[in-house]
């Protein structure tokens, strides 16, 4: 068991998140030994009683995450909004650049075990309850478009019970309002053009190791080579790898323009982000506080979601600028791929995915 196995490290956690007590913009480095722990200790109460003299808040939330980039911008934003909406009288404890810990799995059972209140990740919880259904997510072509993923999350919410099942399961949930934080869609790189799925035969391609991902790509007749990202800019460029998928911003990250001279625009996957909040602690606010945490958490994916959609088209033309060549999806044959695909992936995981969970979530 998650939690058995996981004891000391939420003691652990524990113990830094009580001793941690910065208000508003304060964040918590975790010491490595007793000694600066204590010293973290020692500084994070002095800034404490500063800040009590400054705001008489009557709540606190702490706010954790591993975050970078878009997804920090977010994180701030959703602190910024709470502690603007509740005039201080919510004060906010941001950890939000791994300071608590970047394992996802124990950050997911550090927030179900209350050792934080607000926890903004992916997909885990969700897949950890709702798995015959998070599987179709990861089969390439699933999605139309970012809209299209928000309906299905809103989906499972209303119709699958994700959050009731979270609920019982781990005592949090998942914020999910009309919107969620939808991260820009997945493109192919290559060093040739990249236009069928009789392109992809034979293609040493890196891809996660996630077994809808892979099963997607098998089916075009690609060889996965499972390579982790921070090995994938050597691999490329020494053959080991000929191909790979990501969004631009991990594209432009991994300077993958230098090794790669093609860019199709296959938008085959989206991702998402979500806030997921404790439910003992979401059940000590008032009504009105538990919107406040709503509405700024929709503060937190609108920003996201509009300033994701413009980053994407700056990187396509940054990437361009680089010298890599942008074959636009009408280029593509995007038919023949699903043809190839879906059928396949269905087939394999329909014992173990919801029958008749593509079809509902294509309808929507």
């Amino acid at each position: 068991m998650r939690l058995k196995n996981l004891k000391r490290w939420a003691a652990c956690v524990a113990a830094i998140c009580v001793a941690a007590t910065t208000v508003g913009c304060g964040s918590l480095s975790v010491p490595e030994s007793t000694a600066s722990q204590a010293e973290a200790a020692e500084e994070a109460g002095k800034e404490s009683e500063t800040s009590a003299e400054l705001t008489e808040a009557e709540k606190t939330v702490r706010v954790v995450g591993n975050l970078n980039g878009l997804s920090l911008d977010m994180g701030n934003a959703f602190c910024d909004s709470l502690e603007e909406q509740s005039g201080g009288k919510i004060a906010v404890e941001r950890y939000l650049t791994g300071q608590v810990g970047t394992n996802d799995e124990d950050l997911c059972i550090g927030l179900s075990e209350g050792n934080f209140d607000v926890y903004l990740t992916s997909d885990m919880l969700a897949t950890w309850v709702l798995p015959e259904w998070l599987g179709y997510a990861n089969v390439a072509f699933c999605f139309r478009d970012a809209d299209h993923v928000k309906k299905y999350w809103k989906m499972l919410k209303e119709e699958q019970g994700l959050n009731d099942k979270m609920i019982e399961q781990y005592g949090v949930h998942a914020i999910i309002t009309d919107s969620v934080a939808v991260r820009t869609p997945r493109y192919i790189t290559a060093n040739k053009e990249i236009k069928s799925p009789d392109d992809m035969v034979g293609l040493k391609f890196r891809t996660p190791s996630v077994e809808g991902v892979v099963a997607s790509w098998q089916a075009c007749g690609a060889s996965i080579v499972p390579i982790p990202f921070g090995e994938l800019f050597s691999a490329l460029q020494t053959g080991a790898a000929d191909a790979q998928e990501n969004p631009t911003d991990m594209i432009m990250q991994g300077g993958f323009y230098s090794v790669q001279k093609y860019m199709m625009l296959t938008s085959h996957q989206y991702g998402a982000y979500l806030f997921h909040v404790n439910e003992k602690w979401y059940e000590t606010l008032t009504d009105e506080e538990k919107e406040l945490v709503i509405n700024a958490a929709q503060s937190g994916y609108d920003l996201f979601n509009e300033k994701g959609a413009e980053q994407d088209v700056q990187y396509i033309k940054e990437l361009e600028e680089k010298g890599m060549t942008v074959i636009p999806a009408d280029q593509i044959d995007i038919e023949a791929f699903k043809g190839k695909i879906i059928e396949q992936v269905l087939e394999k995981f329909k014992d173990s995915w919801a029958e008749g969970g593509w079809e509902v979530i294509q309808g929507l």
